[in-house]
């Protein structure tokens, strides 16, 4: 993302520091730090920011008759290509040494599309809620490179085109904002991946910077100073109160973007304006560009490359890594590139551009065509990685049974029975779609309905995403009374906040007599059970994977219980099921994973599962006392014992 740019109107302090605080909740928000779960939003604020100094340097060269576009192009290049290219060869070498086969594959085509500036294109086409992680997606932050830089493309062009003429050239530009942020608000609801990653969706956040350049400045200080103030505190509100759950961007964007705009219109003059320009916020905004290419680099390889688990003080070393990264990128790359531009002719810079982009897509066509490198991994550890790269959503019924994406709904068809058996309502997020493979062979025996959301563990409570509460409210306080399944499943990534939730659930739904059977969290990992496996062997260590078993499953799972049959709901530890002697079942054969991610079954780990709940159900729908757990299964083909 090019976070530096130029300047319109003269260099201004107070942008450097909004540039702070913009890639500051970008990375303490990637950073998992409480308080910043919104820091996405800092993304809408760099499209402002970007749009309005570009803008201003297109403007200012044609209204001063020294306007060109290949000059322009060349100092896009001198701007972002040393650090860019310099991030890249770094993040290649750790991806040969750390990547598997199927992860480097991938990394190999992010960095074609990154240095083509397209892969915000390519993790659009890529999308999904169990898309290879995005924590192995060393390039995943470029998506908004390529959004820029496809938006630097065209838009001299059409400054060009327009003329000098300001009031047409805020009147296409308006027309083009409002365009886009209407287009947005529509496709967030139909492709929310598409309205996130795609120019055409994006552009009015970058128009509207624009826009800015050809407005004047109040005169009135004080409407000045309540407008920096409100559009520092918007966007620091939103950063605090969005979630990732949430329809976005579309028309919720315009509140940091609206923010944005409000603090670069109130001028450097006002309090929200010297705030920004403190000594501090301007390094830390000079450093934004290398700070935003390195951070998520780091992030990533602090995990696949170091499996470290998240907490203050490996937050502490990232954070400080990823700011002397940066810092040395500033000093001995981005600087010295720019200090020397003049020597350089423009065609000589296009020309060691392009080079260098030819350069990078021939080592990673290599990449490609070596498949990964997989001759660093044994057979066994190969077939055991492939896990890892498959998509299992299809079998989890998604885009019907299983709504992935933000603001649909489950298919109706799939809360109809048609085989005349008893009635069994699986409900729950992901963790109870991954039953779905497991369960479905005994289609024979019941009529399994499904109604499964991406984040969403069910529950009548209001708390947490509202789209999800409002859905599951219906099904389990209408919808099956009126209904009124055999048998209904609860099931889902619970964790302590979702206790209360699934109290008042079961109490609800006992009090409509309705049986129901609560499934516990399956055994979960801080890292990819697949990646465990393959590190234990390679490792020679049998205990690896154990000394990477979250420790959240297990302390959940007895309050859980306790709270179910408390309250006349059956309860199925999965926990118990799988783990016996303080170690959990990891192969649900020879070969293949249990598990394909850190929690999520594979389909052999969905019919190992199966086996245990099936009991549970015939004794739910029978009326008799709780099955018993077979402990069979938690010993069956697993080597890490």
């Amino acid at each position: 993302m090019d976070l530096a740019g130029g300047r319109s109107g003269g260099y201004r302090a107070d942008i450097d520091g909004l540039r702070a605080v913009a890639v500051l909740i970008i990375v303490l928000g990637h950073l998992g730090v409480r308080g910043f779960g919104g820091g996405f939003i800092g993304v809408d604020v760099f499209f402002v920011i970007s749009g309005f100094l570009i803008t201003g340097i297109l403007a200012g060269d044609m209204a001063a008759g020294r306007h060109s576009i290949a000059e322009f192009y060349a100092r896009r290049v001198i701007r972002i290509f040393p650090a860019l290219f310099a991030m890249l060869i770094s993040i290649s070498i750790l991806a040969v040494i750390f990547l598997l086969p199927g992860e480097l594959i991938g990394y190999a085509r992010s960095l074609v599309a990154t240095v083509l500036f397209g892969s915000n294109v390519l993790f659009f086409t890529e999308a999904g809620y169990f898309d290879g992680a995005s924590h192995v997606k060393p390039l995943l932050h470029t998506w908004s490179l390529g959004v820029e830089e496809q938006f630097y493309l065209l838009w001299p062009l059409l400054l060009t085109i327009i003329g000098k003429s300001r009031i047409r050239t805020v009147f296409v530009v308006g027309v083009i904002a409002l365009v886009s942020l209407i287009a947005a608000g529509v496709m967030v609801r139909l492709d929310a991946s598409a309205a996130f990653y795609l120019l055409p969706f994006r552009a009015w956040e970058l128009a509207l910077g624009g826009l800015l350049v050809f407005t004047g400045r109040l005169r009135n200080r004080w409407l000045n100073e309540l407008m920096s103030g409100i559009g520092l505190f918007v966007i620091l509100l939103a950063t605090w109160k969005f979630e990732s759950t949430m329809l976005f961007p579309g028309f919720s964007a315009l509140a940091p973007v609206l923010g944005a705009a409000l603090v670069i219109f109130g001028g450097p003059d006002t309090l929200t304006g010297r705030l920004l320009s403190i000594r501090l916020a301007v390094w830390i905004g000079r450093l934004s560009y290398s700070l935003y290419l390195w951070h998520w680099p780091v992030i990533v390889f602090a995990d696949v490359g170091l499996l470290l688990v998240p907490g203050p003080a490996v937050i502490a070393a990232q954070l400080l890594l990823s700011l002397t990264l940066a810092a040395a990128s500033l000093r001995w790359i981005e600087t010295p590139f720019r200090l020397r531009r003049a020597r350089w002719a423009t065609p000589k810079i296009l020309g060691w551009g392009l080079a260098t982009m030819v350069l990078a897509i021939g080592m990673s066509s290599a990449l490609i065509l070596a498949k990964g490198i997989p001759g660093r991994f044994t057979a066994d550890q190969q077939i055991l990685a492939a896990y890892g790269d498959r998509d299992y959503e299809a079998g989890f019924r998604r885009g019907t049974c299983f709504a992935v994406d933000p603001g649909s709904i489950v298919d109706p068809q799939c809360l109809v029975a048609g085989g005349g058996h008893p009635r069994i309502l699986l409900i729950g997020d992901s963790m109870a779609a991954h039953l779905w493979p497991g369960l479905a062979p005994y289609s024979a025996e019941y009529d399994i309905l499904q109604a499964t959301m991406v984040g969403c563990t069910p529950g009548v409570y209001p708390t947490g995403n509202k789209k999800c509460q409002r859905y599951f409210r219906d099904m389990l306080t209408k919808w099956a009374p009126e209904h009124r399944p055999d048998l209904i499943i609860l099931a889902g990534r619970w964790q302590d906040f979702d206790i209360p939730s699934l109290e008042e659930t079961v109490r609800a739904l006992q009090a409509e007599g309705l049986t129901t059977l609560v499934v516990g969290p399956p055994p979960t990992y801080t890292a990819e059970l697949p990646r465990l496996l393959v590190l234990a062997d390679r490792r020679n260590d049998p205990g690896l994977v154990g000394r990477f078993a979250a420790p959240t499953s297990f302390g959940v799972d007895a309050r859980l219980r306790t709270v179910s049959e408390s309250h006349g709901a059956r309860y199925l530890s999965l926990v118990e099921s799988l783990c016996a002697h303080g170690t959990c079942r990891s192969l649900a054969a020879p070969g293949v994973p249990l598990q394909f991610d850190y929690g999520h079954l594979t389909p052999q780990g969905s019919a190992v599962v199966a086996g245990t709940i099936t009991p549970e159900i015939r004794s739910a729908i029978a009326g008799s006392g709780p099955a018993k757990n077979d402990p069979s299964l938690a010993e069956t083909g697993d080597p890490t014992r």
